[in-house]
């Protein structure tokens, strides 16, 4: 089994470049690494020409956003996409040989979802797997998911082929993985495979980034629920969007912005993509959580980081 790793980039040269070393530290042979550049306007053309010459790499003259990992998929040719971010690479240098093995050991598993490690918040684990269960003695199936985090997943092409990439910025993971669990596919996480993730914030606006994302989990809602099963987690996800902006610090004239589009966005959605869940897969899709535990589980895990910080100063 080949891995292709498909990197989207824009001005994060540095960044990128400590990730394509460790990249190509795994020491797992049969492996690409392909990087799209979204028209970075840094030294990363320069870069990757003098650091990393028999890189496939490929700049774009506009912004794609995420959807560049697309074009990324299609200049590859391994068995395995490795979905990652540039600011982001496995822990350990044998992470590739545990996934290959996994791949090869299940067959009824097509994409495999990490653990997730923010270096820059004091090495916390990104806790956003919703049930119990035990990081050192993990399954050899790995725990049921219904969700990729984008920083390290590993996903078999067959999936690609059958549903194609991910849309534009902002609940990409979730939309591509409902998708690909109503087409039959399994998702597993493994926590004992752990991704180290830098979050450089460089280039990144607030305000935008929040109105974005607004707009973006409104039409998965949209395209994926029933009326009033949709009105219901929409009511649920502005609360927490305003929870959002308030910790962003996004100004009031960008959150009249985002609540003024929502409207717009819903109506679209649903002329333009409207596709319910299937019933028979609906559990599958949500895992039978529904949106008020999952803002209630994402706000309680941001005060306890808040207080842990707190008192670790103290």
């Amino acid at each position: 089994m080949k891995i292709s790793v498909v990197i989207v980039t824009r001005n994060r040269s540095e960044d990128l470049k400590f990730s394509i070393h460790r990249f190509l530290e795994q020491t797992y042979p049969n492996k690409e690494i392909i990087v799209i550049d979204n028209a970075s306007e840094d030294n990363t053309k320069e870069m990757m020409k003098e650091n990393f010459p028999d890189i496939k790499y490929l700049r774009l003259p506009d912004n794609h956003d995420i959807r560049g990992i697309n074009i990324g998929i299609e200049m590859s040719d391994g068995d395995i996409i490795w979905r990652t971010d540039d600011d982001s690479s496995p822990e350990h240098n044998d992470e590739f040989e545990k996934v290959v093995e996994i791949f090869r050991n299940h067959e009824n598993i097509d994409i495999i979802t990490c653990e997730c490690i923010n270096v820059k918040d004091n090495f916390e684990v990104w806790n956003w797997y919703p049930f119990k269960h035990d990081k050192t003695n993990v399954p050899p199936e790995g725990y049921k998911s219904n969700h990729l985090v984008g920083v390290g997943a590993a996903i078999r092409r067959t999936v690609y082929n059958k549903i194609g990439g991910f849309w534009e910025w902002g609940f990409e993971e979730i939309d591509f993985c409902t998708r690909a669990i109503i087409a039959g596919f399994n998702i597993r996480y493994f926590p004992n495979l752990r991704v180290m993730h830098y979050a450089s914030m460089g280039g990144r606006s607030n305000p935008t980034r929040w109105t974005k994302l607004t707009r973006q989990n409104v039409r998965y809602i949209w395209k994926n629920f029933r009326f009033f099963d949709a009105l219901g987690r929409t009511i649920v996800v502005l609360f927490l969007q305003f929870f959002e902006a308030m910790r962003m610090r996004v100004s009031l004239g960008a959150i009249i912005e985002g609540y003024l589009s929502v409207l717009p966005v819903i109506i679209a959605t649903r002329r333009d993509e409207y596709s319910p869940i299937p019933k028979d897969k609906y559990y599958d899709v949500t895992l039978g959580i529904s949106e008020f535990r999952k803002v209630a589980h994402h706000i309680i895990s941001f005060f306890i980081r808040k207080f842990k910080k707190h008192f670790k100063k103290k």
